[in-house]
């Protein structure tokens, strides 16, 4: 039997190698971390897992022929194919492969590819939406599947919050290739029907893999062109699709969305007792006001009016401000009779709610309008029978008479003397003229 020197052995699997091996091949692994020395040499393992077992290979890239300045350390722990050519080291009998070019492979490349789409959509202000969220949705477009839990979740939690919602399914594919078609058109059926006031897009979780059709670059266009507000909710934690950032809000649950879009029918109903309340506050507020303005009239004209004028003026103010305070108590009891009565309705028919809040505000408008004008007329009222009694008052002043060329005769006492069997000779003193008064010693009487 023939002695092989490891030359002989080196060189023959060399030549093997290089028959076997002729043209560059792709080689798909992990790749472990590498080592670079000093003079740009590059040295890893691909590693693959199978059968139970770890089979491994060298690669290598050599500093002086690494021309595409591969970087071998931006790949570690990551999943690859590379490209390059097997190469069979007689010298030292080491079998490596002699990398040329590197690609990540499957989700890694994936992920790779979005985070660049990512970065011109971003760059294109596609994840800028700024529409605004109705605050009481009349009805709401849902686009998810027609089968399954989660659709249901969704009519639970509006139905919950906002029972007067209407909600139109608009069923679509929400996985695998058709997908992001799917959700396309029923975006686009939405916007064409124009009745949704906002759009939830939901479904329940899945891999990453299971979410590709919500990084499709036309459906997130679709998202950011619609002219309705879109909400998503995509069950899906820590990976957040660009679905998500195109979005006006992104929720992690498909009832989370549903709930975000839906007021509270309690938090409304609390909203309501509040307002009544400080609705009345400022009614009995503002009467006080009214009262304290016409004591203020009462007082600045009192004493230009007798005693019992003012008397009955008080008691008719009085009487006035019962009737007032009456017909206030009558209405707001008349308020929340029909907030009882809206409330009760909205327990037995949630859809009716909406027409009796409705009812209920015009009730509240009206009654203060009414409230406003009676206190209007009350006050016109009163100011002109003040201005009356003023013009009665001022018509008794005796300066007036004196002015119109009549006189007042004064006894030594002085008294005013009224009637001639009063007069005697030597018993008028004065005589009172408009502009002055007039001593008189003796008067003749005829």
């Amino acid at each position: 039997m023939k002695i092989y020197s490891i030359k002989e052995v080196n060189t023959k699997i060399r030549v093997a190698v290089e028959q076997l091996f002729d043209d560059d091949i792709l080689i798909k692994g992990e790749l472990q971390p590498p080592k670079k020395y000093s003079n740009g040499s590059q040295y890893c393992q691909l590693l693959e897992k199978a059968d139970n077992k770890q089979y491994q290979i060298a690669c290598v890239i050599l500093g002086w022929e690494n021309f595409s300045g591969i970087e071998l350390q931006e790949y570690s722990g990551q999943e690859v194919i590379v490209t390059g050519k097997i190469d069979f080291y007689d010298g030292s009998g080491r079998l490596q492969v002699k990398i040329n070019n590197v690609e990540i492979f499957g989700e890694g490349a994936l992920r790779q590819k979005i985070e660049k789409l990512k970065k011109k959509l971003a760059d294109e202000g596609i994840f800028n939406n700024t529409r605004n969220l109705p605050s009481f949705p009349e009805n709401i477009g849902v686009i998810t599947s027609e089968q399954g839990a989660v659709i249901h979740d969704v009519q639970s939690a509006i139905n919950r919050r906002f029972p007067i919602s209407n909600i139109l399914l608009y069923p679509s594919i929400v996985q695998g290739d058709s997908a992001s078609k799917s959700l396309i058109r029923q975006i686009q059926k939405a916007n064409k029907d124009k009745i949704s006031n906002v759009i939830l897009i939901v479904r329940g979780g899945g891999s990453f893999f299971d979410l590709m059709p919500f990084n499709d670059e036309s459906l997130v266009r679709t998202i950011y062109n619609s002219q309705i507000p879109i909400v998503t909710g995509i069950g899906h934690e820590p990976d957040i699709t660009l679905a998500d950032y195109a979005s006006d809000k992104s929720t992690p649950t498909p009832t989370a969305a549903a709930e975000y879009v839906t007021p509270n029918s309690d938090d409304i109903k609390n909203s309501i007792d509040i307002f009544i309340s400080k609705l009345y506050d400022r009614l009995l507020s503002q009467l006080e006001a009214y009262k304290n303005q016409t004591d203020k009239k009462l007082l600045s004209i009192k004493q230009f009016n007798p005693k019992q004028i003012i008397k009955n003026n008080n008691e008719e103010r009085k009487r006035l401000e019962k009737m007032f305070e009456i017909k206030i108590k009558v209405k707001v009891n008349e308020i929340y009779s029909m907030l009882r009565i809206s409330s009760a309705r909205l327990k037995s028919n949630y859809r009716n709610i909406n027409q009796s809040l409705k009812l209920l505000k015009k009730s509240v408008v009206h009654a203060r309008k009414d409230i406003i004008e009676k206190k209007k007329s009350l006050l016109v009222g009163k100011t002109a029978q003040i201005d009356n009694m003023v013009k009665m008052v001022s018509s008794y002043n005796p300066s007036l008479n004196l002015k119109r060329g009549f006189s007042i005769i004064r006894s030594n006492d002085n008294k005013i003397i009224k009637s001639i069997k009063f007069f005697k000779r030597k018993n008028v003193a004065s005589i009172e003229l408009s502009d002055g008064s007039v001593k008189v010693k003796n008067v003749e009487i005829e």
